[in-house]
Order: structure tokens, then sequence, then C-alpha cells
């Protein structure tokens, strides 16, 4: 009897075996893309290498990237004056820039060259230091275009920016701490899409905030996408947190350089008002009707707006048959606009959805 049941028991623990390894056969599949289906993130589910072999990369290098946009970033460092209550004496500052034109032009931060005295550049390859003269400057964007003299320099372009997202490998170059050997880079990711503030004279409505580290000597440089094209110009940092830092979108920087170098300064289309996020204890504060919107706090007198008819406390729905949740997003799409435009604008004045033209002015000096 015992005889029998070892046979049986030997027979069963067969038959559940055979099917588990049968089972962890079957589950071999195929590779699959990554979202970007000509880089797939892995080769086999299966290891293909055996001890003492280099494991396969989850990501490609970016080393044919680096060599490609390195000659276009550039060293730039610029005397000024420091003043004292007691004296005056001439300072060193440094960033970086990043070239966009062979004949010259570089975009950087205004925060860079700002009282410059003397400002220098010098090209990662080239030993030879060049003179460069400011072209323009935005304190609202904190950008600037300055120019060296010279033919067939290095550069790289802007990246189209609106299919970006949060997660989307970048790569920072610049000129940290003013090491020498040329730039240093540094690779993260796209953290967020949708910060705006004010810092200083310079208001912030289109940055990017990523995780590549950025230090000082960093501003001015390109935050690039994997293409190798400009996707935002690194900026600043938050000091008091670990890899926060922020890059002016291309979006915003695309259109500062071509009015900097066409007419030496940016014309921007003016409403005329002063704007808030409505949210819903402000909805309640002012008894509003719609806890969602922008909300006019303050109409400029004789400006477009006031001209149009809006007021104080209408809280604005839709700007170009777009709907607008916040401030920052009204903002970014009137700068698409022109002087001279007229866009249509949906609001809400108490319990009536109304509709206006205003036709865009130009926004006035120190505004």
């Amino acid at each position: 009897m015992i005889q029998i049941r070892a046979l049986l028991l030997l027979a069963l623990l067969s038959l559940l075996l055979v099917p588990a390894c049968n089972g962890a056969s079957d589950q071999t599949s195929t590779p699959t893309s990554s979202p970007d289906s000509t880089t797939p993130l892995t080769t086999s589910t299966q290891p293909t290498t055996s001890p003492g072999q280099t494991a396969p990369s989850l990501l490609p290098s970016i080393a044919d990237i680096v060599e490609w946009v390195e000659p276009a970033v550039v060293y730039i460092s610029v005397e000024y004056m420091e003043s004292s209550f007691f004296f005056e004496s001439l300072s060193t500052k440094a960033g970086s820039g990043v070239l966009l034109s062979p004949d010259g032009y570089i975009l950087t931060n205004n925060h860079v060259v700002e009282d410059a005295r003397n400002i220098e550049v010098l090209l990662p390859d080239d030993e030879h230091t060049y003179k460069a003269q400011i072209i323009g400057t935005d304190t609202l964007s904190d950008l600037a275009v300055i120019k060296i003299e010279g033919q067939n320099f290095p550069t790289i372009s802007f990246a189209d920016t609106s299919t970006l997202r949060v997660g989307d490998w970048v790569i920072a170059l610049g000129n940290a701490l003013g090491l020498e050997g040329g730039p240093s880079v540094t690779m993260g990711i796209v953290s967020n899409l949708d910060r705006s503030f004010s810092i200083g004279e310079s208001t912030f409505y289109d940055v990017i905030q990523t995780d590549a580290a950025i230090n000082s000597g960093n501003s001015g440089g390109p935050l690039v996408d994997l293409q190798g094209d400009v996707v935002g110009i690194n900026t600043f940092i938050i000091s008091t947190a670990e890899n926060i830092g922020f890059a002016v979108n291309a979006s915003t920087a695309q259109r500062v350089y071509e009015e900097l170098v066409q007419h030496r300064r940016v014309t921007r289309p003016f409403l005329g008002v002063t704007l808030r996020t409505v949210t819903p204890s402000l909805a309640t504060e002012l008894g509003l009707s719609k806890n969602k919107g922008v909300l006019i706090w303050y109409v400029e007198l004789d400006s477009p707006s006031a001209i149009a008819g809006l007021e104080e406390n209408d809280v604005i729905t839709h700007f170009q048959d777009q709907e607008v949740a916040e401030a920052s997003e009204l903002i970014k799409l009137l700068w698409q606009y022109n002087v001279g435009d007229s866009v249509k604008i949906t609001f809400w004045r108490g319990d009536q959805q109304q509709e206006v033209w205003v036709t865009l002015a130009e926004r006035p000096e120190g505004v």
C-alpha cells in the first residue's frame, strides 16, 4: 500500500511540474518597442550576455548628440562695474550661450550680459577669444542676443516644442562653474511644462522644469532634445531644492531671438489688464458666478481692454475660442499674436456670458 501511494505521489508531481516548465517557456515573448518605436529600450526579454560580457544599455549613448551640439555652446566672460557704498570696482562674471547663426549671433540670458563693460566669447574648438557686442536684450523673458564677428561658425537649431511632453529626455550643456575644458553635460527629463512666476523684472509664463543638473555658469546654455535641437535656454535653479532647474521654452526663446536680431527689441501685444487665476476660494470671496477661468483684476484707462468694454471682475473663460483656466495660459496665447491683431475674448459678467473683440496695442515701455 505504501509503494502504491508513493507511485501515485510521483505521478502527481510529474503532472504538476511539466506544465510549470512549459508555462515558463511559453512566456518568452518577442521584443516590444518603446513609445519611440525607432529606439527599443531592450533587444530581448532574455539575457543575451554571458558572465564577463557587457550587458545591453537601456538607453542609447548620447555621445553623438553631445559631439554635434557642443561646438555651438560658447563660454561668455563679462566685465562689469560693481558698486558699493564706498567705492566701485571692475568685476567679472561668466555664463554660457548658444550659436544660432553662422555669422555669429548668440542667444544667452539677459542677466549674463546686463551692465556689461566688456564681453568676451570663447568657442570650445577655437582658442581664439572673440569680442562681442550686445544686439538687444529683453528683461521680461531674461534673454539677450550678442554677436561676434566671423563666418561659418557651428550652429544648432530650435526644436518644435509643441509635442514636448513631461518625461521626455533632455540634455543640458553649459560652462558650469566656469570649469576649463569646454562645456559640462548633464542629462535628465522634462519635469513640468506649466510653471509660471516672476523673478525681479522677469516674468516667466513659458518655462520648462527639468531635473538635468544646472549650475552657476550654465545660464544661457541650451537644453536640447535627443535630436540635438534646442528645446530651451537654461536660465535659473532653485538653490534650496534638489534638481529643480528651469529653461525658457524654445517657443518663447525663438520669437525673442528673431525680434532682437531684426529689431533689437521685442514688441509684445498689450491688453491693458491685470489678471489673476480664479480659484474656488477667490470665487467665493468675490461672489463670482464662475469658479474657473481668468479674473480681470484691474483695467488700465484707455487700454485696448477698456476700449472694448471689459471691466474689473469679468471672468475670461476663452481666448480665441480656446479655453483658459489660468492667467499663464492666457498670456502664452496672447504672445502668439501681433500688435494690431483683433482677438475674441469670451467672458462672464455676473450670470451672463458675453463676447468682445479686442484690438491689441503695443506694450508700453516699462510695463
